[in-house]
């Protein structure tokens, strides 16, 4: 078998077969998370205009859903618009070893090709389940040299994860499955510049339409090259400085022992912002309550973060709230401002607020020599190194805390309130209890078709 075979028949055949209840329990709790962060986008400005372009007016064949909105169109632009909800807030959940949001991209996908194959839930959380490992296991071979090249692995190891998923449930066959991930090859891209903007958000839309794509086209009789793991030019060599064909090669039998979905499993989301910041919230946020620090009784804070901080938070002076969740100052300034960030705090306006403003001008991000790109441990996980936060008091005091691994992580789960917690808030927003329980209790029938539960989630009240 070339490398390339033995992948899809990991994907049709291997992992499949290794899917228990562990794993799909897993599944199910990263799709409600990611539900209600899909929620906390609807009729933002840039949902609003994606649905203009690809939904209103003459849409074509309406196959699948749009969250909340009820409406339908065709899958590859229903995917675009569901991956660019679900990730626009950066509420979405994160995976350290794929350096991304894994379900951003795979969700997506996974809902449209469910919708289109007449798919029960327990069907497509069997799919989330693959392509979630297909991400993350790339995420281990392609980085560091993918990520700190401008990569941004949600869009490119992400589209992968889609194509997996979508192929696993159109059923596709080998030389189809082949085929769709020589075609994605060619479509897959996102790069980190943009960050802070609208098209950030867009990566896990574009990755979860063109992986959902790929794989329609193949089962069409589409061709792309189908040795797209093998030889010269393959994904891993043009993608990552380092690749060599082996590493993938010796990689695929790990692949399901343990799943990455159970095993370290993702990071959940208390704070709606990019996942390196949240280090410094967990930090601030504990010097607020061991010392009831005041934004009166601060004269400087100094932030020791480890090298890919500065070059992937570039956003050190925010001027809207997009850019704010990839400001490390910003995200520091307003955990001391506000009682804790919430989606509030990351409105334009929010971040025009005087006081703010003034804070992050008295913040110092530093990088010291223990966490620079020359140790080998951090530049391997440049964000899962500890983050100390010191604040210089007026009266005097210096008070430091060092956060070894933020809330929310594997190493340091949210507790099971906190998540349903923010998963009834997200949808309190527009949903009445009655609906939220409705939507919990779908998902727990396993035999219910995915196209089913699609319809439940459509916001009664549109106003």
């Amino acid at each position: 078998m070339t490398i390339t075979q033995e992948l899809v028949r990991q994907c049709l055949e291997g992992l499949p077969s290794k899917i228990t209840s562990r794993e799909l329990e897993a599944a199910k709790n990263c799709m409600i998370d990611s539900i209600a962060c899909a929620y906390t986008a609807y009729q933002e400005k840039p949902i609003e205009i994606l649905k203009s372009l690809y939904l209103d007016g003459d849409a074509g064949k309406a196959d699948c859903t749009l969250i909340g909105y009820g409406k339908s169109g065709r899958a590859a632009d229903i995917a675009l618009i569901n991956g660019t909800m679900i990730s626009l807030q950066l509420f979405d959940d994160n995976q350290a070893e794929m350096r991304g949001h894994p379900s951003g991209p795979l969700l997506p996908a996974v809902l449209a090709a469910a919708e289109i194959a007449d798919a029960s839930i327990e069907e497509a959380l069997k799919a989330f389940v693959i392509g979630y490992e297909v991400e993350c296991r790339f995420g281990t071979i392609l980085n560091p040299t993918h990520y700190e090249n401008g990569w941004h692995a949600t869009c490119t190891q992400g589209s992968l994860a889609a194509v997996a998923a979508a192929g696993y449930l159109l059923k596709l066959t080998p030389e189809q499955m082949a085929y769709a991930f020589g075609i994605n090859a060619s479509q897959a891209s996102g790069v980190r510049r943009n960050f802070g903007t609208m098209t950030m958000s867009m990566h896990s839309g574009i990755a979860a339409s063109n992986g959902l794509k790929a794989a329609q086209l193949a089962k069409l009789g589409f061709t792309g090259d189908p040795e797209i793991f093998d030889g010269k030019m393959s994904f891993g060599d043009v993608f990552a400085k380092d690749w060599n064909n082996d590493l993938l090669k010796e990689n695929l039998p790990e692949w399901g022992a343990p799943f990455f979905i159970v095993k370290p499993g993702p990071t959940f989301k208390l704070y709606p912002c990019g996942r390196p910041p949240l280090f410094a919230v967990d930090g601030v946020l504990l010097l607020k309550e061991k010392f009831g620090v005041k934004l009166s009784d601060v004269k400087k804070i100094v932030a020791e973060v480890s090298f890919l901080y500065p070059r992937t938070l570039i956003h050190t002076r925010p001027v809207n709230g997009l850019q704010a969740k990839a400001s490390l100052e910003y995200c520091i300034a307003t955990s001391l401002v506000d009682e804790r960030p919430v989606l509030n705090s990351f409105t334009d306006e929010a971040v025009t607020r005087a006081d703010v403003k003034e804070l992050i001008e008295r913040i110092e991000v530093v990088v010291p020599a223990h966490l620079s790109e020359d140790v080998p441990a951090v530049r391997k996980a440049p964000f899962d190194q500890p983050v100390t936060i010191t604040m210089h008091l007026h009266d005097g005091r210096v008070i430091s805390e060092t956060v070894p691994i933020h809330k929310g992580s594997p190493k340091n789960p949210a507790s099971s309130l906190e998540l349903q917690n923010k998963f009834q808030d997200c949808l309190s927003l527009y949903c009445e209890s009655s609906q939220i329980q409705t939507i919990l209790e779908g998902i727990d029938q396993p035999s219910m078709k995915l196209r089913d539960w699609m319809k439940l989630l459509e916001i009664k009240n549109k106003g």
